[in-house]
C-alpha cells in the first residue's frame, strides 16, 4: 500500500491538505489530462482525483467541497467554472461517489444500465488506473486485490455508512458484499465517472 501511494503521489500534479487547528484531516491527490471521450466531439479537460481521503467527522461539513475546489483550481485555474470536465475516479467510498453528483452526467449509477459507449471509454482508462480489466458491474479488478474477502463491517460504519442512499447502495451491490450482517470486501475499486458542461460549477467560482 505505500508504494501504491507513492507511485500515486509521484504523478500527482496537485496535492492538497485540508486542516482543521493545524491537524491534517484529509488530502485530494489528483492528475489532469486532456482526452477525447464519450461526452463532446473534441478533447475534454479531464481530471483523475488519485486519491482523496476526509477524516469521518469533516466529510459533511463543507470541508469536502473545498477541498476538491482547490484542486480543480490547481488543475485548471481560476475559471475552471466556465470550462467542460470530465472526472475520473476510483473508490470504495459512499460519500466520496457522492460528490460525483456535481456533475450533470455520472456513471454507474444504482441498477441503472451503462451505456455501450461509456463503457468502452471506461475499459479505456485500465492502463492509466492500474487495473487488470473493468468487470461488468465497473469495478477495477486487481486494485485491491490484498483486501478481497476481508471483514470491514467497522470500517464501513465508522468511515463510510451516514445514510442508506443509492451510493451505499451501489457500493454494497458491488465493491462490497454483505454476509450475515458483515460487510465484506470484494478486493476491487468501484470507477466513477462524471461530465459537466461549462457554467455548471459557476455558483463554485468565488467559494
Amino acid at each position: 500500500m505505500e508504494q501504491i501511494v507513492r507511485l500515486h503521489l509521484e504523478a500527482a500534479d496537485t496535492i492538497r491538505l485540508a486542516l482543521h487547528e493545524d491537524e491534517i484531516v484529509g488530502f485530494s491527490v489528483a492528475s489532469r489530462y486532456k482526452m477525447k471521450t464519450p461526452f463532446y466531439p473534441h478533447p475534454v479537460n479531464t481530471v483523475y482525483q488519485r486519491m482523496l481521503y476526509l477524516h469521518p467527522e469533516f466529510l459533511y461539513r463543507g470541508l469536502g467541497i473545498r477541498l476538491l475546489l482547490a484542486t480543480m483550481k490547481d488543475l485548471f485555474g481560476w475559471f475552471w467554472p466556465f470550462k467542460r470536465l470530465v472526472a475520473i475516479c476510483r473508490t470504495q467510498n459512499p460519500v466520496v461517489a457522492r460528490f460525483m453528483d456535481l456533475y450533470n452526467i455520472v456513471y454507474p449509477r444504482h441498477k441503472q444500465p451503462v451505456p455501450d459507449n461509456i463503457r468502452q471509454f471506461a475499459e479505456s482508462l485500465v492502463p492509466l488506473l492500474q487495473a487488470k480489466y473493468l468487470d461488468q458491474q465497473f469495478r477495477l479488478v486487481g486494485t485491491l486485490s490484498d483486501f478481497k474477502g476481508v471483514d470491514q463491517t467497522d470500517t464501513w460504519n465508522r468511515y463510510y455508512h451516514h445514510r442508506a442512499n443509492d451510493y451505499e447502495k451501489l457500493m454494497l451491490s458491488s465493491v462490497f458484499e454483505e454476509r450475515q450482517g458483515r460487510i465484506i470486501n470484494s478486493g476491487s475499486f468501484l470507477l466513477m465517472i462524471g461530465y459537466a458542461r461549462p457554467l455548471n460549477f459557476i455558483r463554485f467560482l468565488f467559494h
